[in-house]
Order: structure tokens, then sequence, then C-alpha cells
């Protein structure tokens, strides 16, 4: 893939086999691609330090989810952080807001830190860490909207969103704040690691991943008790639902 606008429409093929299926994988596939086309906005406005290579980690950065579910649906194997999330999709009991946290964790925990380093010369990562930081606060700028449309999946979301007058996506910018810092540390032992010892390197950060991924997938915070009574409110209706998180607007 040469352009976001290749990623984009991959993962418009990924949107429609979900919707196609009733998939829950929808829910991260249509949460990524939100984010993909605000990256792009952002490259369009210049908004980055450089932002040719902006468009070369974007790419890179998406390469690694669109190869984990190519992998995945052929049965062949895929790192364990994604292994875990396209798994979860399978559960029919899951809160669509754990779907979403399974996928960031794998994309940003494991892969964001990992495409960083590939796309920069052995131990010269440092000039990137500005547009690093960047693109996280290009992501963040996406979570009100797409808290927005999770408001209207999920009753609960919205009585949340309303005692707390907007700050509930505070959970989202958390998730992804420490998985930024956990992203940026992956990038920096990454780029210092000589290429034939780099797949140790993801090993081990993919472990993390997957252990991060058990504790989403059996929150300490919620109570199985808990979480039925959430799912209770959630629309059920996958296609939907998906289609109310497509209809999430970058404004």
């Amino acid at each position: 893939m040469k352009t976001i606008e290749e990623v984009l429409k991959k993962l418009d093929e990924i949107i429609i086999w979900c919707k196609e299926n009733k998939s829950p994988a929808g829910y991260f596939a249509c949460t990524y691609r939100i984010m993909t086309a605000q990256v792009l906005k952002g490259i369009q406005q210049k908004k980055f330090e450089d932002n040719p290579r902006m468009t070369v980690l974007d790419i890179a950065f998406a390469q690694r989810y669109l190869e984990a579910w190519e992998n995945y649906q052929k049965g062949k194997k895929c790192t364990n952080a994604w292994f875990l999330a396209f798994e979860a999709t399978k559960n029919k009991d899951l809160l669509i807001l754990q779907h979403i946290f399974l996928g960031m964790n794998a994309h940003i925990n494991l892969d964001l830190g990992i495409s960083a380093a590939s796309i920069m010369s052995y131990r010269k990562i440092t000039p990137l860490k500005k547009d690093f930081e960047n693109i996280n606060n290009v992501i963040a700028s996406i979570n009100q909207k797409v808290q927005d449309s999770l408001n209207k999946i999920c009753y609960p979301v919205e009585l949340i969103d309303k005692i707390s007058n907007g700050k509930d996506n505070v959970i989202l910018d958390f998730a992804i704040s420490k998985a930024r810092d956990t992203s940026w540390a992956t990038a920096v032992i990454a780029s210092n690691t000589p290429n034939f010892l780099r797949e140790s390197v993801i090993g081990i950060v993919d472990y993390a991943a997957a252990k991060v991924a058990t504790q989403i997938l059996s929150p300490k915070i919620l109570t199985p008790v808990l979480l039925k009574e959430l799912k209770k409110c959630e629309s059920t209706d996958v296609v939907k639902n998906i289609e109310i998180l497509q209809s999430t607007k970058n404004t």
C-alpha cells in the first residue's frame, strides 16, 4: 500500500464484511477508520513536522492491523494481542467498549511502537517523538465523537455522559494516554534493537499487550453481574451499531 486512501478502502472492506457477518470486529474497525481519516486530514492540513514521513508511518501502522486481520481470517498465526481481540468477537456477552479497547490495546500498545521503529533508521527514533505525540493527539481528538455514537447504542453511556458533562470519555482518553506512553517506550526499545533481535522484542511487547487484553476481557472494576446489566442496555443489533459508529463524523 502506498497511500492512506488505500488504507481507508481496506478498512471499508473489513467493515462491509463485519456487517455481512454481524461481527463485533466492526466496532474497532469503524473506530480505527475514523482515526485514520483524522490522521489523513492532519497530514493534508500539514499539522505534522514531517507530513510525508507521517504518511509512511500511518501506512506501516495500518499494515500491522490489516495483516493480523488477514492472517486470523485464514487461520494463520497472528500476534497474541490481536488473536485475543479477534477471538473475543465470538463472545456475545462483551460490551461494545470492550471490543474497541481490545483493538486499541493490540494496535496502540503493540503495533504503533513497532511501526514507528520500523520506519526510522536504527537508533535514530528521537526525531519522530514530536510527530508521534501529535498522532496520539489526533487519535485522542476523536474520542468524544466515538463517545457520542456509543451514546446512541447504549443508554447507560448517555446517562453517564449527562451526569459527568461529557467528561466520561476520560476512560477512552486514559486508555489511550497510557497506551501512548507504552508505545513510545516500545518504539525506543525496538529502535535500539538490532534487526535479528527485533522479533524477540515484538514477542515480549505482545506478551504484555496480551496480559492487558485479559484484563479488558475480565475487568476488575466491573463485576460479571454489572457487566450483564450493562449488556442488557446495549443494542444487540450489530449491523445498526456499526452503522451508527460509521456515521461518526470527522469535524
